[in-house]
């Protein structure tokens, strides 16, 4: 699969005279716990004809990254002169994606509360921090998009400061596509797997049985048990390295009956980001 089509795209302006101005000392997050969407924008009505400034990115949710998170700034230089009156600048942030809408921020100079500017408008809002929750979006295109609208005029500007924004890990270990089957006697589980590798092994025999799985690589260890009638166990294994990384293993039994039912789960599967994400 194309690793690169999971990768988010950087920041684009979608309306003609909209702003955008990295700010400076913008951090993209590093840890594989938090892949950044993008680093940081300002989007402003700043020169529009229409008064209003959009900016919008659209990313694919990779398994196992079922959250997004940021963090906003209301700018205005509506305020303070203009606050209380009929120049009512306006902003939202909304996120879409296949059944859902949902508004992450929305409001206006009059409803906001203001202190000392920055970037060079007059005033500042307190920071927005976002979370929203993307279960179920996996493998579907998801929309970030800010808006700002100027009220009652075109020459006094408002903006929205876009910055933290990451996609986040929400779970250590996802199963892996196409990974099981059944077992019945000697057999080898190998692939392209994560730093960890969950082996769970399900008895689906009317007697108990023995089970030994040895990972294979130069360090590797093997693990033993009993496993009773329709009951499971579970082996983890884990190395160092980049992942993706090659594992190999060896499953065997001293029973005559062997009978059993696997599943493979991975901290890296097929459309994850390596790791340290990008």
């Amino acid at each position: 699969m194309d690793m690169t089509k999971f990768r988010l795209p950087a920041i684009s302006a979608v309306v003609p005279c909209t702003a955008l101005m990295l700010l400076a000392g913008a951090q993209g997050a590093t840890a594989a716990d938090g892949c950044p969407v993008t680093q940081a924008a300002v989007v402003s009505n700043a020169g529009s004809q229409s008064a209003k400034g959009t900016l919008s990115q659209a990313f694919v949710v990779p398994p196992a990254y079922e959250a997004v998170s940021g963090r906003l700034r209301f700018l205005s230089s509506e305020w303070p002169q203009y606050y209380g009156t009929e120049y009512n600048d306006t902003y939202l942030a909304r996120l879409t994606a296949p059944g859902k809408v949902e508004i992450i921020a929305s409001g206006n100079v009059n409803s906001s509360s203001w202190s000392s500017g920055m970037l060079g408008y007059n005033g500042a809002t307190p920071e927005i921090n976002y979370n929203v929750d993307l279960s179920g979006l996996v493998g579907k295109t998801v929309q970030l998009a800010y808006e700002v609208q100027d009220v009652g005029d075109t020459i006094v500007d408002s903006a929205l400061a876009v910055d933290a924004v990451k996609i986040l890990r929400t779970e250590q270990f996802v199963p892996v596509p196409g990974e099981g089957g059944a077992l019945t006697g000697s057999a080898t589980i190998s692939g392209s797997y994560g730093q960890a590798v969950k082996l769970t092994f399900k008895n689906q025999n009317i007697l108990g049985t023995t089970i030994s799985v040895k990972d294979t690589g130069p360090f590797g260890e093997t693990k033993e048990s009993i496993i009773l009638p329709q009951q499971s166990v579970t082996f983890t294994f884990s190395s160092f390295g980049e992942e993706p990384m090659g594992w190999n293993f060896e499953v065997s039994t001293k029973s005559d009956a062997f009978v059993v039912s696997y599943g493979v789960e991975s901290t890296w599967t097929e459309g994850m980001p390596p790791n340290p994400c990008y």
